[in-house]
């Protein structure tokens, strides 16, 4: 990513994540982990140079899951204010639930779902 500030607010706003660790030297690596409340999934941010900031290679978009349908329909309206809507909401049916997509600060696409099959056991 190309700014640290900016994603960490984008995540906090949209995702609900906060900041649960930092680098202990920012001058040296300037990063950041980002965390929903229930903690079971860390991204990890790294700012870098613009020439070296690329979207999440050979990822096609990651994948937030929403407590409810309305949730998703609250992001995607919020989102088309703001200028970021992808696509969505739609309904794709019961393997990959009523989803939404929206652009973070760097380009890469963030998807939410209500409702899929996420093959726990």
């Amino acid at each position: 990513m190309t700014d640290l500030e900016k994603s960490i607010a984008f995540y906090k706003k949209w995702a609900g994540m906060k900041v649960v660790e930092r680098p202990p030297d920012p001058a040296q690596v300037k990063g950041a982990r980002v965390s929903q409340a229930k903690g079971d999934f860390v991204l990890s941010l790294l700012e870098l140079p613009v020439q070296q900031a690329l979207p999440m290679p050979g990822v096609m978009h990651l994948g937030l899951d929403c407590a409810t349908k309305a949730q998703v329909d609250k992001i995607a309206a919020d989102a088309k204010k703001a200028g970021i809507l992808i696509a969505g909401p739609v309904d794709s049916g019961p393997d990959l639930g009523y989803q939404t997509y929206i652009s973070d600060p760097d380009g890469n696409s963030i998807e939410f779902a209500f409702g899929q099959k996420i093959g726990l056991a």
